[in-house]
């Protein structure tokens, strides 16, 4: 190999180093963002009410209801089902918000690792630091389908007519 060959493969492999360099010092500024990123998810959640205004529920970012929150005129003024129907309604607009504001939490993160080349971009058959960034990124929650019609007020008075309170019928 002639010195000239030499300087040549030298100039690449520093060119090289430096590429590598900077992606590890990239990769490291991402992982710090990526914690930060996993903190404020943890703590991020969905909070709705019902369109009745009779319960409120606060949902973590997987969409499963922490709290549930019923008002002293839920009871007075609906009925069981109905009632039943405004827990589900607000459980899943809780959700769908979790979902959402975690999209909004990853989608900087998202767009930054795309714009980056990785890894066996540059050193060809080299783990990608893009598949183990996604890997470490939750997935969302799946949004839970619209709810289901309320009771209307002829459905609401036939139940009241038409049950005792003291029956237990289970």
């Amino acid at each position: 190999m002639s010195n000239s060959e030499q300087e040549a493969e030298r100039a690449r492999n520093a060119e090289l180093r430096d590429q590598v360099d900077s992606m590890l010092v990239t990769f490291e500024q991402e992982r710090r963002e990526l914690a930060e990123v996993q903190a404020r998810l943890a703590a991020t959640t969905g909070e709705a009410w019902s369109s009745d205004n009779l319960v409120r529920v606060v949902s973590n970012v997987s969409g499963i209801p922490i709290e549930v929150h019923l008002t002293p005129e839920s009871f007075k003024r609906s009925t069981p089902e109905r009632l039943s129907r405004s827990i589900t309604e607000a459980a899943q607009a809780a959700a769908r918000s979790a979902v959402e504001q975690s999209e909004q939490a990853t989608a900087a993160l998202h767009g930054a690792a795309d714009q980056l080349p990785d890894l066996p971009d540059i050193v060809p058959g080299a783990p990608s630091i893009k598949d183990l960034m996604q890997s470490m990124v939750p997935e969302p929650a799946e949004v839970p389908p619209p709810p289901s019609p309320p009771m209307d007020d002829e459905e609401e008075d036939d139940y009241y007519r038409n049950r005792s309170y003291l029956d237990d019928r289970r």
